[in-house]
């Protein structure tokens, strides 16, 4: 009886700990609320089902406890699926997903947050103010401690 005590605390730690790196991020839908109750700057990370950095890279974020903790205190998190199909409402306009092929395409709130020098790649990050404006933006992966810098450069000039 002991063990199945055991194994069902293990069960609910690991539940809760996805819970809480799940809960560390928003929606698009949330992020006006909550600006209404504590203005924060916004961490996009778009990304991919099948990019294998942005995999990592959203890992990195959730599991570093630097990072993680950085994230979770000055910054409101939204993960953006660039090919997300559903419309998303955000900043008083509609953004819709647009096909580019058979099984191929990007949604529009990707291309506007992603955009750098007139191309996505995936992972971009994108930093948006309180008023939703690009603050900072960065194409490509950033490894645990490049990302580091940027989160803690992007929170001073945010201040």
């Amino acid at each position: 009886m002991a063990m199945f005590f055991c194994k069902l605390a293990l069960i609910a730690l690991f539940l809760c700990s996805g819970l809480r790196a799940q809960s560390q991020t928003v929606t698009f839908v949330e992020l006006a609320g909550l600006q209404k109750i504590e203005k924060r700057p916004v961490f996009i990370l778009i990304q991919t089902s099948w990019c294998k950095y942005c995999g990592s890279m959203k890992h990195s974020m959730f599991k570093n406890p630097e990072l993680s903790a950085l994230l979770k205190l000055n910054f409101y998190v939204i993960l953006l699926d660039a090919e997300e199909k559903q419309p998303i409402n955000f900043a008083g306009r509609s953004f819709i997903y647009e096909p580019t092929g058979k099984n191929a395409g990007v949604h529009q709130l990707a291309k506007e947050l992603g955009n750098v020098d007139g191309q996505i790649s995936y992972p971009s990050v994108c930093f948006l103010n309180e008023k939703n404006e690009i603050i900072f933006q960065h194409a490509g992966y950033l490894n645990p401690a490049a990302l580091k810098k940027v989160l803690i450069s992007v929170s001073k000039i945010s201040k």
